[in-house]
């Protein structure tokens, strides 16, 4: 009975986003980036340039060609084998870059913590509570992966208004931010997930991550998903921020 509730939950999720039930079948789709673009669209009618860091397999990056077809969208993931899949499930879709790289403070190379629930995969590594709730986060490996700041690849990737960054790097979100100071004048939105509870090591929280932001000249706008425990606590939230002009 439970699966039959979350089928029709993912349904009504689809549909009252405006997609067809066969857009569930494609590589690549997701309930969740569906429900955040979604929301978005309240506050965003419209974008030119999306930055999507930790693209993963392409969920956002897919999402986000449907709700706003007209903008460039650069997508970055590190890991390689994920990568690959990233270029497959994107390959038809127009206007998309993708870059087998991670995005932070510093350039050169970056020790990453490989999880074998992919979304998991961090810069940082999973904490006993995110291993306790969630089990199939507990088996890593660690990497070297190649990693650029924001800054670095402009002018090639042109910042257009209105532009969204939109970060997923598991509590790396800070170091990115970090690394685009320069890249930030001409950002319009932020999206980013924040943690209420230390799901990595070492991340900062809500409250640091949302000084952090305000300090750079957003102001937030509206949280546009979150994630909750079995016992229904609040474990982390997609956050939507917007510059101050």
């Amino acid at each position: 009975m439970n699966l039959l509730f979350k089928i029709a939950d993912t349904a009504k999720v689809y549909l009252t986003a405006g997609r067809g039930i066969s857009s569930l079948l494609e590589k690549g789709a997701s309930v969740a980036s569906t429900q955040i673009l979604h929301n978005c669209r309240h506050y965003i009618p419209d974008l030119k340039v999306i930055i999507d860091v930790g693209a993963n397999k392409g969920q956002f990056t897919m999402a986000a060609n449907h709700y706003y077809p007209r903008a460039v969208i650069h997508s970055f993931e590190p890991l390689p084998e994920v990568f690959l899949v990233l270029q497959h499930n994107t390959r038809k879709l127009a206007g998309v870059h993708a870059y087998n790289l991670a995005l932070g403070s510093s350039s050169g190379c970056l020790e990453f913590y490989r999880n074998a629930y992919s979304h998991a995969s961090s810069a940082l590594q999973v904490s006993g509570l995110q291993k306790d709730m969630m089990p199939q986060t507990a088996d890593t490996d660690q990497i070297t992966v190649p990693v650029k700041r924001l800054d670095e690849l402009l002018p090639d990737i042109r910042l257009l208004s209105p532009a969204l960054l939109k970060m997923d790097v598991q509590g790396y979100e800070k170091e990115v931010l970090k690394g685009a100071v320069n890249s930030l004048r001409n950002i319009d939105y932020l999206l980013f997930e924040s943690s209420f509870v230390q799901m990595y090591e070492g991340e900062p929280l809500f409250d640091e991550m949302h000084n952090f932001v305000k300090d750079l000249g957003f102001e937030f706008i509206a949280p546009v998903g979150f994630l909750q425990s079995d016992k229904l606590q609040i474990l982390q939230m997609d956050l939507l921020y917007k510059r101050k002009r």
